[in-house]
């Protein structure tokens, strides 16, 4: 029997369905797992000086996106434009944060010094040092921020846990 025609048919079949079909973020396969945060400088690939073109260029297009804001739910982070068309703030977010029915997986990538989501208050100050400033809002259940203005970055605590890391890259 000759299987050629079929092949042939079969071939044309696969480019046309490929071709038509709208192809997934490359942030579909990516993991926050391997992503480290270097305060002020850096998130994974993302970098200071770093366009939203460029962003996209390495992550794929995003989840959703208006007005600076691009959500990759699948990293668990969104990330927001300056005035112009620069990366200038990476927002992680854990579990139970207000911005997480914003993804399909919680950010679980950490600092290169080993805080992430789930580090306890005490972590971040053995890895930083005292913070700049803290914020408390009610009991440690309802939150708290630290802040370290000279790194760029900010996290958020709940139950005296990281429940959020905010990185503001140097311009």
């Amino acid at each position: 029997m000759n299987y050629r025609p079929l092949l042939v048919a079969g071939t044309i079949l696969i480019s046309l369905l490929w071709g038509c079909s709208k192809q997934p973020a490359h942030n579909a396969w990516i993991s926050s797992d391997s992503i480290i945060i270097e305060p002020g400088v850096s998130v994974g690939p993302l970098h200071s000086g770093m366009t939203m073109k460029q962003m996209v260029a390495k992550l794929g297009e995003p989840d959703q996106k208006q007005d600076g804001i691009f959500v990759y739910k699948n990293l668990g982070f969104v990330v927001q434009s300056d005035k112009g068309d620069i990366v200038h703030m990476v927002f992680c977010s854990g579990p139970g944060v207000g911005l997480s029915n914003y993804y399909t997986k919680p950010f679980t990538g950490h600092t290169k010094e080993g805080v992430g989501i789930g580090a306890s208050r005490a972590e971040v100050v053995q890895a930083y040092g005292n913070p700049t400033n803290t914020e408390s809002y009610g009991s440690k259940s309802q939150g708290e921020t630290i802040r370290y203005d000279s790194l760029g970055v900010i996290f958020s605590l709940r139950d005296d846990k990281v429940c959020a890391i905010i990185v503001s890259f140097k311009s």
